[in-house]
């Protein structure tokens, strides 16, 4: 029996699963144990014997720390932990997460905040006896679209209503989440920038609205993007997901195919910060440029109206709401130029092989990815910014911190 295992036994003793003794700690697929990309999962079954009653089979998610010490410091992984463990534990339950569906539910949770990492553990109720899958395709159909937006809304509504009931309570949860350092990836995620803006800067003066996005854009370092564009500021500011993309994302459907329910997992980087984050990362990642011609406008009406289920005064209007996105909508192409090439092309990240590259050829490993099919992706993100307006308003009213 695994280390992990003899661990599920002690937690149960506990009561963590419920009354009862755990009879056996099972694997329950040969394909469900495997690194993340900043993590380690098992899928696992615990039997346990209750004071009365028949054996109670319960499956479960185990989510453990990297066990390469490099790779841990790399990705910062113990404010991950510790930022997840505080998601499940307090503030979703506080928020209202529970009453709302959100996420599956946590059995145990442990952070050591970089102490033991060894103790660091998260076990949660594995979803996929229920249906639950994350969708194998990068680029999602309008229903997963909509009905993801809607669950959106409704946990961004969550942070609004806090405010409004409870203030002081609302900011306690806010400042609970620790900062997440962005180590590492300035040479990628500038280069990755530099591809999807490449042809319009081929094919535009150096006065035109692109050329001079991408100036502004490129005269920061990544941490530097991040920490303004997703910097909290109200009446917007939510305790975001921090890493919304449907690979953190489980659907299931009815007996005809019809997707019904969303839940959201992996809160490693929830923040308080900008709602614009959570809902550019999305979009941009998950949808086609033709949804995106199609339906931009609905999706982000969609999301409202989750909003507005939840508070129906959140403390701004629409017309607020949207002046508010589009000048901070590029924040999602930031991670998107990188990541959807990766998406694009899978298993083509050998992650220990990754690490050991000089520098140089990191950065050239990116920004090459996946040839022209790739480049035509994150371009295309780009061109959807140009033409909705997003880069002129990032250029007129945005202003870096």
């Amino acid at each position: 029996m695994s280390a992990v295992q003899e661990r599920l036994k002690e937690i149960a003793s506990g009561g963590a699963f419920g009354e009862g003794r755990a009879l056996r700690v099972l694997n329950t697929s040969e394909h469900g144990k495997g690194e993340q990309f900043q993590s380690e999962l098992m899928f696992l079954q615990v039997d346990l014997v209750p004071t009365r009653g028949k054996l109670i089979k319960i499956p479960v998610v185990v989510k453990t720390q990297l066990q390469d010490e490099e790779s841990r410091e790399a990705a910062d992984t113990a404010i991950q932990f510790f930022n997840e463990v505080t998601m499940y534990k307090i503030i979703l339950p506080k928020l209202g997460g529970h009453e709302l569906a959100i996420a599956p539910k946590m059995y145990y949770g442990e952070a050591s905040g970089g102490e033991a990492y060894d103790r660091d553990l998260i076990v949660l109720e594995d979803l996929r006896p229920k249906g639950y899958k994350v969708p194998s395709k990068v680029w999602l159909d309008y229903d997963h679209v909509s009905i993801t937006m809607k669950k959106l809304g409704q946990f961004h509504g969550l942070s609004y209503k806090l405010k409004r009931t409870s203030p002081e309570k609302f900011q306690q949860l806010a400042n609970s989440l620790r900062t997440k350092k962005l180590l590492g990836i300035d040479a990628v995620c500038k280069g990755s920038m530099l591809r999807s803006f490449q042809q319009l800067l081929d094919n535009n003066p150096p006065y035109s609205v692109a050329s001079r996005a991408y100036r502004k854009l490129s005269s920061k370092s990544a941490s530097e993007l991040s920490t303004s564009l997703n910097m909290a500021q109200e009446p917007f500011a939510v305790i975001t997901h921090g890493d919304f993309n449907k690979n953190n994302v489980m659907y299931t459907y009815d007996e005809t195919g019809k997707v019904v329910d969303v839940k959201f997992f992996d809160f490693a980087y929830s923040m308080f910060g900008e709602p614009t984050m959570d809902i550019s990362f999305y979009l941009y990642l998950n949808t086609s440029p033709d949804l995106r011609l199609q339906h931009w406008s609905d999706f982000l009406s969609i999301y409202w109206d989750g909003v507005t289920s939840v508070i129906e005064d959140p403390g701004f209007t629409y017309d607020e709401f949207l002046k508010n996105f589009s000048q901070k909508a590029i924040t999602g192409l930031i991670p998107s130029s990188f990541y959807l090439p990766l998406l694009l092309n899978p298993g083509c990240l050998d992650k220990e092989e990754h690490r050991k590259l000089p520098e140089e050829e990191k950065v050239n490993f990116f920004v090459t990815l996946g040839g022209d099919e790739s480049t035509a992706a994150i371009t295309a993100i780009v061109r959807h910014l140009l033409d909705s307006g997003y880069l002129e308003e990032f250029l007129i009213s945005f202003r870096f911190v």
